[in-house]
């Protein structure tokens, strides 16, 4: 996941602000605590995306405490408490920050890549331990990926439906229990990929073409202009929508309302109008 879903802050309150950021801070901690101090490397909005809608639907136990950290040493914050999804979140990160890492080690031969792979080797035997058949299966849609980008695929359907299955994936884990449930966060994690994958594509064009890398946007000048993108984009958004409408919410609707509605379509103009800060830079 790349930290593309994120809150429209500015419609936020000021209560759901802090919860949203104690999630963040949560998923930090408990990132440090199960994999190590350099997992908090890849955090991202997505994977606290990820948390509250699991938390939501599972009404997992939500408990607060004021704690300091090593970026704010001298203030203490609102941290959620480790739960079974902020657990599983912070695994999930972890699974995605090394396929991606080894991804760019084999594809750009990058060394910062490769030594930031090396710090995660204790976080790797960490997850593997405790989701290993995850890490598996995920490893199999990055193969899949990889294999299409290799053969210069140039479909971005085929492309974004390789990561869009991985999603599906990463969205229904074993705790959630409930068929329909599982149903519709996978269809919602899929639709979710999609964006994700054909966004990010989009944003890296002048940096992939510098690099030489993949880029089907870069091999394939039939592809939608902007506008036909934004469309295609705005489509994709209103199904993450409607799977979202089915759920049933126990805790955190306003905040979750806030970045189906506001957050993700605010993220996808700035893109495509080059507005704002860079994924890269997004933080809390």
């Amino acid at each position: 996941m790349f930290g593309y879903v994120q809150i429209y802050k500015d419609e936020l309150k000021v209560k759901e602000y802090n919860v949203f950021r104690s999630y963040y801070c949560g998923l930090c901690k408990t990132l440090k605590d199960e994999y190590g101090f350099s997992s908090r490397m890849g955090l991202n909005y997505d994977s606290v995306f990820l948390a509250l809608i699991l938390s939501s639907v599972a009404n997992a136990e939500f408990f607060c405490r004021a704690e300091r950290c090593i970026a704010n040493p001298f203030r203490k914050k609102a941290v959620a408490q480790t739960n079974e999804c902020l657990s599983y979140s912070a695994g999930v990160m972890v699974i995605l920050a090394l396929l991606k890492l080894r991804d760019n080690m084999h594809d750009e031969h990058s060394i910062k890549s490769f030594f930031a792979y090396c710090c995660m080797w204790r976080a790797k035997r960490r997850v593997l331990k405790r989701y290993g058949e995850l890490y598996k299966k995920s490893e199999e849609f990055i193969f899949a990926l990889s294999r299409l980008e290799a053969d210069r695929c140039a479909s971005i359907d085929q492309l974004s439906h390789a990561f869009a299955s991985l999603m599906q994936l990463l969205f229904t884990p074993d705790f959630i229990e409930d068929q329909n449930t599982r149903r519709i966060l996978g269809h919602m994690g899929y639709m979710l990929g999609r964006f994700i994958y054909i966004l990010d594509a989009y944003e890296d064009m002048e940096k992939d073409k510098k690099k030489h890398s993949f880029n089907v946007f870069l091999l394939n000048p039939a592809l939608p202009d902007k506008e036909e993108l934004r469309a295609s984009l705005t489509f994709t958004l209103s199904n993450v929508a409607s799977s979202y409408e089915l759920l049933t919410l126990k805790v955190n609707k306003p905040i979750l309302d806030n970045i189906i509605y506001l957050g993700l379509s605010n993220v996808l103009d700035n893109v495509l109008d080059h507005k704002g800060e860079k994924k890269h830079e997004r933080s809390i």
